[in-house]
């Protein structure tokens, strides 16, 4: 009993070091925050290429790689070599623990795992817990990602599934595009402050706050009409300053172009007065 509470204890402070280090500002420009790319808006070139290109755009990494294990390995020095992260990876977790051998590469390099639940199934919570627990040795955190039309879509039922795995190292990544299409956009103040410091992780991308599909909900930043600033500002009211990544998938068009345009929009969605 004595030794289980002591484990809970050391993985619940080394869950608070883990959230104190994983800072979403970018170094110098007076800690602007910072901006991942998702993977799914890459892809114009090989790694050896787009991480320079990344670089010189002004992101901070990539994130929801698709890569893992030995490939993982292979690309993470790539991106370190320009002074880039590979934030995370994204992998399901419905019904069995994830692999340690997938993750493995992510070991304290202040890294995610985003589990998606495609469905809820009898093993979930177990095999959440049990993810949470290998992660949590490698001091890689564990967030949730609720996805339209999954077992877990929503914030809410995100939070209540964190409820009932009841382990210090799983939080939620609130994606916009998700929420708007699942959820009440009025909701979102509610949401965020729900979350709390279960917040692990956010997504963003210009969207119409009544978009129904994809198209309407997945645009570079700069278009579409919700309001990125009611986002950050949500955001800073909550004191969240983890990573904020860009989501990009099947957005048309040229993907270094959009790209650029989309840091564009960010710099000035977070230039200071």
């Amino acid at each position: 009993m004595a030794k289980g509470f002591l484990r809970y204890l050391a993985v619940t402070v080394a869950a608070l070091q883990f959230c104190s280090v994983v800072s979403g500002y970018a170094e110098g420009e007076n800690r602007k925050p910072a901006l991942f790319a998702f993977e799914n808006g890459l892809g114009f070139g090989t790694a050896e290429e787009v991480a320079p290109a990344l670089r010189s755009m002004g992101y901070s990494g990539v994130s929801q790689a698709k890569e893992t294990g030995d490939e993982l390995a292979n690309l993470i020095p790539v991106y370190e070599k320009h002074g880039l992260r590979v934030l995370s990876v994204y992998l399901d977790g419905s019904e069995k623990p994830v692999d340690p051998d997938l993750v493995r590469p992510l070991a304290n390099r202040r890294a995610m795992i985003e589990l998606t639940i495609h469905r809820m199934t009898p093993t979930t919570v177990d095999a959440v817990r049990k993810t949470c627990e290998m992660a949590a040795e490698m001091d890689i955190r564990v967030a949730l990602y609720p996805h339209f039309g999954n077992g877990i879509a929503t914030m809410p039922q995100a939070m209540d599934l964190i409820g009932k795995v009841n382990h210090p190292n799983l939080g939620v990544m609130f994606n916009l595009c998700h929420f708007l299409r699942s959820e009440n956009p009025d909701d979102l103040e509610k949401v965020i402050a729900a979350a709390g410091d279960r917040l692990f992780s956010v997504s963003t991308a210009g969207a119409d706050t009544h978009g129904k599909d994809w198209p309407q909900l997945i645009k570079p930043l700069g278009e579409g009409d919700f309001p990125q600033q009611r986002l950050l500002k949500v955001l800073e009211e909550n004191h969240y300053s983890g990573p904020i990544a860009l989501q990009c998938y099947n957005v048309p068009g040229d993907k270094h172009a959009n790209l650029r345009a989309s840091m564009e929009a960010w710099k000035k969605l977070t230039a200071k007065p």
